[in-house]
């Protein structure tokens, strides 16, 4: 009876550890988004730039699972509304406008830098992490990593958004320029019968 119990103690104890995958995300020909957990089956092309994603699942209280999801919401809300919109003012010239997708590029791009440099810092740590505590820390820090980089991919998403609305108003007033000019030329001849 007593080896059994300690039978189910250390059963126990093997099977309650965090779990982690690492798994890749690629765009195919078509242009469709794929995951894998296996990098011999992303293109060779896309190998050199692919960035890998690290999925962690803790055994954590509900209590502190909401509280971690509040604060993500929290942080990707307080990102967001950095987000420049073209609309806001209409009487604002491309050129301003330009300037403030260049600039919302720059902080993009500044952030992306940031977001993999704490990988490669979370690649050193999880060498480092040996005992319980350390995991349960490490797999906090991914965590917080997945989110900031969910949050980087939405403002991603928001930042070609932008690109396009400015692209449709620059040909809107491209456009506009040309009716313009063509009203100033005055009325066409009307064409003959036989060239309709």
């Amino acid at each position: 009876m007593k080896y059994l119990k300690i039978f189910i103690i250390i059963t126990f104890l093997l099977f309650s550890v965090n779990a982690a995958a690492e798994f890749y995300k690629y765009v195919d020909e078509d242009g469709n988004v794929h995951f894998t957990d296996d990098i011999n089956q992303v293109p060779e092309a896309q190998r050199v730039k692919i960035r890998s994603y690290i999925e962690s699942e803790s055994e954590e209280p509900a209590e502190q699972e909401v509280t971690q999801e509040n604060q993500s919401e929290q942080t990707a809300t307080d990102q967001q509304t950095n987000l420049p919109d073209l609309s806001d003012d209409e009487s604002e010239s491309l050129e301003d406008a330009k300037k403030r997708i260049d600039a919302l590029k720059s902080e993009i791009d500044q952030e992306y830098e940031a977001l993999m440099k704490e990988k490669e810092q979370l690649a050193k740590d999880k060498e480092k992490a040996k005992t319980r505590e350390q995991i349960i820390e490490f797999n906090k820090k991914v965590d917080t990593l997945n989110k900031r980089v969910a949050a980087y991919e939405k403002k991603g998403q928001d930042y070609k958004a932008l690109v396009d609305a400015y692209n449709k108003m620059e040909k809107l007033e491209h456009t506009a320029r040309v009716v313009l000019a063509a009203r100033l030329q005055g009325p066409l001849p009307p064409l003959p019968e036989a060239d309709v």
